[in-house]
């Protein structure tokens, strides 16, 4: 270890040399442990009231009164307790999720006037979608993919089933001509 990674404070353990095993700190008496593939990452320990956290006064940082708590820095499976309350995602923003997804499509032109709309509850969503498909696509390969996608993006983002995707071709369109460039830009001057 060279420069800044040689110091140490007191009751910090020190990290390993970069390329060598992945490092968890774990529980301790076991540095450099590796939990199972799937198990969510313990808390962080909170610090005791006589040591400053890591980045606090200590280590040239913020006073302890001012630091962000240990707990703000985990993950989601670091959760354990039931939290009351509830989740609700506007129709809307699952029109738009259809839109995007259905834009991600090779084919697609961009979407037609009629739009997007969505019908869910807690269970399920069914989506009504109309595009515009690029000229000279075989409409019906592109009409599947769009369904497909989009049932796989609004499945994965909402965790939610989707019973049906209904595609609605309302237009075809020109593709979109690569930019072309400028008329002189390549062109030298001559004197």
């Amino acid at each position: 270890m060279t420069g800044p990674d040689r110091r140490q404070t007191e009751g910090v353990e020190p990290r390993p040399d970069p390329g060598s095993a992945p490092y968890f700190p774990g529980m301790r008496g076991r540095p450099g442990s590796t939990p199972p593939r799937g198990t969510p990452l313990p808390a962080p320990p909170a610090p005791s009231a006589g040591t400053p956290p890591a980045g606090g006064a200590a280590a040239g940082g913020a006073s302890q009164a001012t630091a962000v708590p240990m707990t703000m820095h985990g993950s989601p499976g670091d959760v354990t307790v039931a939290v009351e309350g509830r989740i609700t995602v506007d129709d809307a923003v699952l029109e738009k999720i259809a839109a995007l997804a259905a834009l991600e499509v090779a084919g697609v032109a961009g979407p037609a006037p009629a739009g997007t709309r969505v019908a869910a509850d807690d269970d399920e969503a069914t989506v009504d979608l109309a595009i515009a498909v690029e000229y000279a696509c075989v409409i019906k390969d592109v009409a599947q993919a769009v369904q497909a996608n989009v049932a796989r993006v609004i499945g994965l983002m909402l965790g939610t089933r989707v019973a049906a995707v209904n595609v609605s071709v309302a237009d075809v369109r020109m593709p979109a001509a690569p930019p072309r460039p400028r008329a002189g830009a390549d062109q030298t001057v001559r004197a």
